[in-house]
C-alpha cells in the first residue's frame, strides 16, 4: 500500500487523528502514528542570549590570561604571512567589537550564502568576505565561552581543535589566481554560514546542551557525555532530514540542487533546497560522504567543537572525526543510509537505534581503515557500522526493503535487504541468523505491512519539511 502524493502532502498538517481517516485500514494504521506532536524538527530562528546581571567580559583581558586560545587566532593575509592575535594591531578593535555584538546576541548582518567569486565548481570568497566571515566565526566563538553557553571550554582544548576554530587556514586559502579566499581540503566540500545562523539552528533544537548544564564542569565524564549528546543529536537531524544528492559535482548539478555554484552552502543544507529534476518538494540535500563531514565540521564549530576530514583509505570515501570525541563515523554517509536512516526522535525507540552507537572509537577506526589494508576490506568497512547496527536493531528501514522486496517478489540473494549487507556478510550467514525470519516477526509485531509502511510514509515527510 502506498499513500498517494496529495494525501502525504496533507499529512504534514494533520494530527494523528485526521491522518489515520484519510488512510485505509484504519484500525491497524492509528498504529502506526507514532510520530510525536511537537518532537518535529525546527528551522532555524533568531535566538539571543539570557540576560544576565554580569558585566560582559573583556576579551583582551581574557586572551591576555588564556594565551593557548590567544595564540591560536591567526589570520593569515594574501601575501601568504601568518599573522597571529598579538600581532593583529588595529584589527584587534574589530574582534572586540564584533565579539561585544555577538555576546549580546546582535546579528552579523552577514549574507547566508557568501558571494562565490571562483570558477564554477570551485569556492572563493572575497578578501573583504572572508575576513569578516572569519572574524564573526572567532568572535562567535569567544562569545560562546565567555557567556557560559557549554559545560565544555576553550581553555583546555588541545591545540589541533582549537586551530579548527581560530586559524584561517581551517577556513580558506588564499588563491593568487582567482583573487580571493578558496575552501580548501581541510574545509572539505561545504562552504560555511553566519555562525549565529548557525548557532540559531542548533539552539532551535536543543543541540549545543540540551540538559542546560552550567558552564565550568569538572568531572571529565560530564564534560564528555555533554559532547556526545550534542554530537548525537547533530546526527539525529541528519538522518532525518539530509538527502544524498544525484549525480556529479558539476556546476549544473550544483545549480540544481542548492542553486549555488561552489560547495554546497550550509544554509542552503539546513533549509531546504528544490532541485526541480528530482520532484517539487523541498530537500536537505548533502552532498554524500565528503558533504555531509564538510557540513558537521562547519556546524559543529559554532558549539566548539573541531571536526576533523579524514579520508578513508583505497576506497575514497570521507568521514570526519570527532576530536573532542576522538571518534569517528565509518562514513560520512552513515546518519541517513536508507536502512537505518530514521532516529528515535521521529520514529520511537523500537524502530530506530541509538546514534550514539554509530560513533567509532580510535582502536576501531584505525584497525578498519589502516594503510595496509586491502582494497576490498576497506571498502567493506566503509559503512560497516551501520550494516552491524540493522542486524542487531532491525530499524523501520530494514522492514520497508524487505516490504518492497516481497512486492517486487525479489528472493533474499536478489533483493535489497541483501544487497545493503553483502559487503559484510554472505547470504549463508544472514540465513544462518535467520533474518528474514526475524524482519517478518517485527513486521508483524508493528501490525503487519500496511502499518509499516504507513509508518515509514509518515516519517519520511521530515525529509521534506
Amino acid at each position: 500500500m502506498h499513500v498517494s502524493t496529495t494525501r502525504r502532502r496533507f499529512l504534514v498538517g494533520a494530527t494523528a487523528a485526521a491522518a489515520a481517516l484519510l488512510l485505509p485500514l484504519q484500525s491497524k494504521l492509528a498504529r502506526a502514528m507514532q510520530l510525536q506532536p511537537g518532537r518535529n524538527w525546527q528551522l532555524p530562528t533568531p535566538w539571543a542570549p539570557r540576560q544576565s546581571d554580569r558585566p560582559m567580559p573583556n576579551v583582551d583581558t581574557w586572551l591576555a590570561s588564556h594565551p593557548n586560545v590567544r595564540d591560536a587566532i591567526v589570520w593569515e593575509r594574501s601575501d601568504g604571512v601568518r599573522v597571529p592575535y598579538s600581532a593583529w594591531g588595529r584589527s584587534q578593535g574589530e574582534l572586540a567589537q564584533a565579539y561585544a555584538d555577538a555576546y549580546h546576541g546582535v546579528p552579523t548582518g552577514l549574507p547566508k550564502v557568501p558571494t562565490n567569486i571562483g570558477k564554477p565548481g570551485t569556492t572563493v570568497l572575497s578578501a573583504s568576505e572572508a575576513w569578516h566571515f572569519y572574524l564573526a566565526h572567532v568572535a562567535h566563538s569567544l562569545a560562546v565561552e565567555l557567556r557560559g553557553d557549554l559545560p565544555w571550554s576553550l581553555t583546555n582544548m588541545p591545540w589541533l581543535e582549537l586551530a579548527v576554530l581560530f586559524d584561517s587556514s581551517q577556513y580558506f586559502d588564499w588563491n593568487q589566481a582567482a583573487g580571493g579566499y578558496q575552501l580548501g581540503s581541510m574545509t572539505g566540500f561545504s562552504t560555511f554560514a553566519p555562525p549565529d545562523f548557525v548557532y540559531g539552528f542548533l539552539q532551535a533544537n536543543a543541540i549545543p546542551n540540551a540538559l542546560m548544564l552550567p558552564a565550568g564542569q569538572s568531572d571529565p565524564k560530564v564534560v564528555t557525555a555533554a559532547r556526545q549528546r550534542a554530537t548525537v543529536a547533530l546526527l539525529d537531524w541528519c538522518g532525518d532530514k539530509l538527502s544524498h544528492f544525484f549525480d556529479k559535482t558539476d556546476s549544473a548539478n550544483l545549480l540544481l540542487h542548492w542553486q549555488y555554484d561552489g560547495g554546497p552552502p550550509v544554509a542552503r543544507i539546513i533549509e531546504g533546497t528544490i532541485n526541480p529534476n528530482f520532484s517539487p518538494t523541498m530537500r536537505h540535500w548533502t552532498a554524500g560522504c565528503f558533504g555531509t563531514t564538510a557540513f558537521l565540521r562547519a556546524v559543529m564549530r559554532t558549539m566548539n567543537m573541531g571536526v576533523q576530514v579524514y579520508g578513508t583509505y583505497a576506497s575514497g570515501h570521507t568521514i570526519p572525526h570527532f576530536m573532542a570525541l576522538d571518534a569517528y563515523l565509518g562514513h560520512g554517509d552513515d546518519p541517513y543510509t536508507s536502512t537505518a536512516d530514521f532516529s528515535e526522535r521521529v520514529v520511537g525507540a523500537g524502530l530506530a537505534y541509538p546514534r550514539a552507537e554509530l560513533l567509532l572509537d580510535a582502536a576501531t577506526h584505525d584497525t578498519w581503515f589502516t594503510q595496509a589494508m586491502p582494497y576490498d576490506q576497506s571498502l567493506a568497512n566503509v559503512g560497516r557500522r551501520v550494516n552491524e547496527l540493522v542486524l542487531k536493531y532491525l530499524p523501520l528501514g530494514l522492514m520497508v526493503a524487505a516490504i518492497n522486496d516481497e512486492w517486487t517478489k525479489a528472493d533474499h540473494a536478489s533483493g535489497t535487504v541483501y544487497d545493503g549487507l553483502k559487503l559484510n556478510y554472505s547470504l549463508a550467514q544472514l540465513e544462518a541468523m535467520d533474518l528474514w525470519g526475524k524482519i517478518d516477526a517485527k513486521i508483524a509485531a508493528q501490525g503487519g505491512q500496511d502499518v509499516v509502511m504507513a509508518l515509514h510514509d509518515l516519517a519520511s515527510l521530515e525529509k521534506e519539511s
